[in-house]
C-alpha cells in the first residue's frame, strides 16, 4: 500500500465525517484511512464506522490524550509506505495523494502542502485571518529558495515515509497531554530539520480548511500555546529566543502590557477577566471582520498566550536549580539505620504534591545538562528529582507517583549488587531491602526513568586505593552499558562523600556530571563534579519540606 492517511479527531463528528467523505473523490486510489478518535463522546465512531467506503477505513478509539497520542496511534496501525497527516477539518483536493506522490518520487522525504481556507467556512474575523495567513504561506514557501523553519512544519497536512516517521520516534505527546492545544508539530518538524531531511513545499497538494474555531476557543488555544512554547524552548533551547520573539518579547508593546503579566502573580487572570466578555462579544459580532476589534482581540490573545508562558513557568532562563534526593520509598518505622531516610509512599505522594503547588517544576536530566553547560535555561523554580541506591520500591511506589506528576526522575543504581540486598547499611544493624535488578532497572529506563551510577558496591570511595578507584567509579559506568542501559550520564557519590583523587576518577569515567549531599543551589559554571543535592527525609512533609529548600539557598 502506497499512503496511509491518519486523521486524528476529537469531538467533531460532523467534520471528521466530511474529511472522510472527501477522500471518495482521490484519483490515486493506492490508499487507507486511520481515524483515531480521542475520546469523543459526540458519537464519531459510530458515525465513521456507519459509512460506506470505496477504500480501507479504521477507526480506532482511544481515551483522550491529545492530538499527538492519536497520531502515533494511528501511525502505528498504518500500512502504508508513506504516512500523510491530515488534521480532522481538512478537506481533500481530489489531487492530493497525486501531488504528495509526485514530490516523494522526486526525491523529497517530507511533503507539506496548501490549506486554503474552506469557502463553507463560517464568515468572521477569525476565518478571514485565517485564509489570508493561509495564502500568504503558500506564496512565500513558493518562491525560489524558499526556507522553511519549523514553523512552516505543520502537521495539518505533511507526508513522511513510514520508516523515517518511526526512526524520529514520532510525535512527542507531552504536549498535548490531557488533550489540550501544543505544539507536538514544530517540535516534529524541528526534529526533521535537525535530521536533515529533504523538505518539499508542494502548493498544488490541497486540503480545504474548514475553519470553525469560535473566538472563545481560539483564546483558550493561545494559552495553551504559550505553555506549550515554555515546553518547546526547554526542549529546543537554540530556538527559544526566535520563538517568543515571534510572539513580541522585546518589543515596547511587551514591555509596557505583557511583560509585568510574567513577572506579577495573578495579573494576568485579573486583565482577562476584565477584558474577556467585552472582547469576546464584540468578536462574535464582527461578521465581515472589523479591524479595530480585531487589533484588540489580538492584543486578548496576545495576553492570553503570556498567561500560557507564566503558568508553565516563564521564558527559560538560567535560573538556580535545586536537586533532591530520596532514599527508600517505603515505611521504615522502627529501623535503627534506615527510619529517617525512608519515606512512605502516601508522604512521598504528598511530597511531590506540595512541590507542586508551591510551583517547583521537575527537569528532566538533558535539560539539567544543559543548563549545567550554560546551553539552556530553566523555568521558574526548576527542580531535578533523584533516588540513590535503586531498590526496588522505587520501581513499586515512587514510579506510579512521578509518572501522575508527568516528572522525570534519576535512579542512581549500585552496579555490584543489583538484584541483591544493601550490604553496606546491613553491616551497620539496618534491615535488608531487595535492590533493582537488571531486568527493573531497564523497565525504569523504558518509561523515562534515567539510569545513572552509584559505584559498583557503596564504598566510601575517599577510603578507596587509588588501585581500585576506576574499578569501582568507571567499572559501575560500563556494568550499566553491558545491561542494554544507555551510557550514564550522572554519577552520585556513596554517601555523598568525595575528594579531588574521586571528582577526578569521575571525570575520566565519561559522566557529565557527579553529585554529593552537600545542600545547595546548582548554577551555571559550578565545578560539575560537585554539585550539591538536598536530601529529603521522612519528616519532610508541607511546610518543611518548602522550608529546606527555601533555606538551601
Amino acid at each position: 500500500m502506497r499512503f496511509s492517511i491518519v486523521i486524528p479527531t476529537y469531538q467533531r463528528r460532523d467534520l471528521a465525517l466530511a474529511a472522510v467523505r472527501a477522500l471518495e473523490s482521490q484519483e490515486l486510489r493506492d490508499f487507507e484511512a486511520i481515524v483515531v478518535v480521542d475520546g469523543s463522546a459526540d458519537g464519531t465512531a459510530q458515525a465513521l464506522r456507519g459509512l460506506q467506503t470505496s477504500f480501507p477505513l479504521a477507526v480506532h478509539e482511544q481515551p483522550n490524550a491529545g492530538a499527538a497520542s492519536a497520531r502515533n496511534r494511528g501511525a502505528a496501525a498504518a500500512r502504508g509506505e508513506i504516512l500523510l497527516f491530515l488534521d480532522d477539518d481538512m478537506e481533500a483536493h481530489p489531487r492530493l495523494l497525486l501531488e504528495h506522490d509526485r514530490s516523494h518520487r522526486e526525491g523529497a522525504e517530507v511533503v507539506l502542502g496548501h490549506i486554503p481556507l474552506h469557502p463553507d467556512s463560517p464568515r468572521g474575523m477569525l476565518s478571514r485571518a485565517v485564509g489570508s495567513w493561509a495564502e500568504s504561506r503558500a506564496r512565500k514557501l513558493s518562491e525560489p529558495g524558499a526556507e522553511l523553519t519549523f514553523y512552516d512544519l505543520l502537521t495539518g497536512q505533511i507526508s513522511l515515509r513510514r520508516d523515517l516517521f518511526r526512526r524520529l520516534g514520532g510525535f512527542d505527546d507531552a504536549f498535548t497531554r490531557g488533550g489540550t492545544y501544543g505544539d507536538e508539530d514544530l517540535d516534529f518538524g524541528q526534529r526533521l530539520l535537525d535530521a536533515g531531511c529533504r523538505i518539499v513545499f508542494n502548493p498544488e497538494a490541497v486540503s480545504w480548511q474548514r475553519y470553525v474555531v469560535t473566538p472563545q476557543e481560539h483564546l483558550l488555544r493561545w494559552r495553551q500555546t504559550g505553555r506549550a512554547d515554555v515546553l518547546f524552548a526547554r526542549k529546543h533551547p537554540h530556538r527559544a529566543e526566535a520563538l517568543f520573539q515571534a510572539h513580541g518579547a522585546g518589543t515596547a508593546e511587551f514591555r509596557r502590557l505583557f511583560r509585568p503579566v510574567l513577572e506579577i502573580p495573578g495579573l494576568g487572570a485579573l486583565l482577562a477577566a476584565v477584558l474577556r466578555l467585552p472582547i469576546l462579544f464584540l468578536a462574535s459580532r464582527a461578521k465581515g471582520g472589523s479591524a479595530m476589534i480585531f487589533r484588540w482581540f489580538r492584543r486578548a490573545r496576545t495576553l492570553e498566550y503570556w498567561r500560557g508562558v507564566r503558568e508553565a513557568g516563564g521564558i527559560p532562563r538560567p535560573r538556580p536549580l535545586r536537586v533532591l534526593a530520596w532514599h527508600s520509598i517505603a515505611d521504615l518505622a522502627g529501623d535503627p539505620v534506615l527510619e529517617p531516610y525512608a519515606v512512605p509512599a502516601d508522604r512521598f505522594r504528598d511530597q511531590l504534591r506540595a512541590l507542586r503547588r508551591a510551583g517547583y517544576r521537575p527537569v528532566g536530566v538533558s535539560e539539567a545538562v544543559r543548563f549545567l553547560e550554560g546551553r539552556g535555561g530553566l523555568p521558574r523554580r526548576p527542580v531535578l528529582l533523584t533516588f540513590d541506591d535503586a531498590y526496588e520500591d522505587l520501581a513499586q511506589a515512587a514510579l506510579p507517583a512521578l509518572e501522575e506528576h508527568g516528572a522525570p526522575a534519576v535512579a542512581f543504581a549500585v552496579s555490584g549488587r543489583l538484584g541483591g540486598t544493601n550490604e553496606w547499611d546491613r553491616k551497620i544493624g539496618a534491615r535488608a531491602l531487595p535492590l533493582l535488578d537488571a531486568a527493573g532497572l531497564r523497565e525504569l529506563s523504558e518509561r523515562g526513568i534515567e539510569i545513572g551510577a552509584h559505584s559498583r558496591t557503596h564504598p566510601v570511595l575517599t577510603r578507596v586505593p587509588d588501585a581500585e578507584i576506576d574499578a569501582e567509579i568507571a567499572g559501575s559506568r560500563q556494568d550499566l552499558e553491558r545491561l542494554g542501559l544507555p551510557a550514564p550520564r550522572l554519577f552520585a557519590y556513596p554517601y555523598g562523600v568525595e575528594d579531588e583523587r574521586v571528582r577526578r576518577a569521575a571525570q575520566g569515567a565519561g559522566f557529565t556530571a557527579a553529585f554529593t549531599v552537600s545542600p545547595g543551589l546548582v548554577r551555571p559554571g559550578q565545578d560539575p563534579y560537585r554539585l550539591p543535592r538536598i536530601e529529603v527525609l521522612r519528616g519532610d512533609s508541607g511546610w518543611r519540606l518548602l522550608w529546606k529548600l527555601a533555606r538551601a539557598r
